[in-house]
């Protein structure tokens, strides 16, 4: 077999590429279902859609491949949007700096808190994160009983710049083919893309693969960890930022859905919960495929009442799919006898 063919049936036997398949596939159905899902403004409305499930997805990504998990994902969005919102006061537009530097500086918290649990004294992650998940809702009902608060106007440029007053017609022709979600999630990705390069990027898939190795090389593990679990909070932040711009208010109960489909929608997209293993990108995409899961149950008309039967359903039979397909091609390249790294 030439080393061409070799390279490309070793890209084909990687997961990635059949999560690559089912996300088209997904797009596919999608579109025969929903007659305008290319259109423009569809495109802007999905993205506002996705982009909370994508941002809270890639930083729960990157604690679990640090060989983690957070079960208080949910609550810490919903606590950030309580802090913005209280911090602000609408008519004091400066206030809007302060609540972005308050917000962002308790989501560090967060992490750190959770990083110290996890890494230095060494409690499981889901026992540590379950726990600070009551924390952080506690924190937030103080702050916000009942959902309100204030926001400045200029906090519309986290979700749509068009509805600012002032706004050039240029600005909004722009925003309305590239929303400002977009612009979170490039973040998001800029910042992982950084981050993966850096010393850090490595020590988390170490860490992740195998602690004890990790720190016998060297490796500050608790350092790592406690480092994950901070990345994790700057996506947190970035998706409170999209809701608060949506919402113009803070609710301590909003991020209650998002905690399990993140996990849900990284494990579609190839994370592996024993840690070590996938890509960060690639748990975006998961998150894709889990949102266009929901779409399909919408426009196919199925009733409520076996809606979250017939999702879960989906997203077992992705899994599977996937995995069967990367065995498959991995016993058919092992007969070709190419060795897989």
């Amino acid at each position: 077999m030439s080393r061409r063919a070799s390279s490309l049936r070793r890209a084909i036997s990687k997961p990635e590429f059949s999560i690559f398949l089912i996300f088209v596939a997904m797009l596919i159905v999608t579109a025969l279902l929903q007659k305008n899902f290319f259109e423009t403004k569809s495109v802007v409305r999905n993205i506002n859609a996705f982009a909370p499930i994508i941002l809270v997805t890639m930083g729960q990504a990157v604690v679990i491949i640090s060989g983690g998990i957070d079960l208080s994902a949910g609550t810490a969005v919903s606590l950030i949007t309580c802090v913005l919102t209280t911090v602000m006061k609408k008519a004091d537009p400066v206030s809007g700096v302060w609540a972005l530097l308050a917000a962002l500086a308790v989501a560090l918290m967060m992490g750190v808190i959770n990083g110290i649990g996890i890494g230095y004294l060494r409690i499981p992650p889901v026992i540590v994160t379950f726990a600070t998940s009551f924390m952080w809702l506690g924190s937030a009902l103080f702050l916000r009983p009942t959902p309100g608060g204030e926001a400045v106007d200029w906090f519309y440029v986290f979700y749509n710049v068009g509805s600012m007053q002032g706004v050039s017609e240029g600005l909004k022709a722009f925003t309305a083919i590239f929303p400002p979600a977009l612009f979170l999630i490039l973040i998001g990705c800029a910042l992982w893309y950084l981050l993966s390069r850096m010393r850090i990027g490595r020590y988390i898939y170490a860490v992740g693969s195998n602690s004890d190795s990790a720190y016998e090389s060297g490796i500050d593990t608790a350092r790592v960890q406690t480092a994950a679990c901070m990345i994790n909070s700057v996506f947190l932040f970035l998706a409170a930022l999209f809701f608060v711009g949506q919402s113009q208010s803070g609710d301590a109960r909003l991020g209650d859905p998002l905690t399990l489909r993140a996990i849900a929608a990284a494990v579609v997209g190839g994370i592996a919960l024993t840690g070590g293993r996938g890509s960060v990108y690639f748990a975006l995409v998961g998150a894709l495929i889990l949102s266009l899961v929901n779409k399909i149950i919408f426009f196919a008309n199925i009733s409520y009442a076996y809606q979250t039967l017939v999702g879960g359903v989906i997203v077992i039979v992705a899994i599977a799919a996937s995995q069967a397909y990367t065995l498959y091609n991995r016993r058919i390249i092992a007969g070709d006898g190419v060795t897989l790294s």
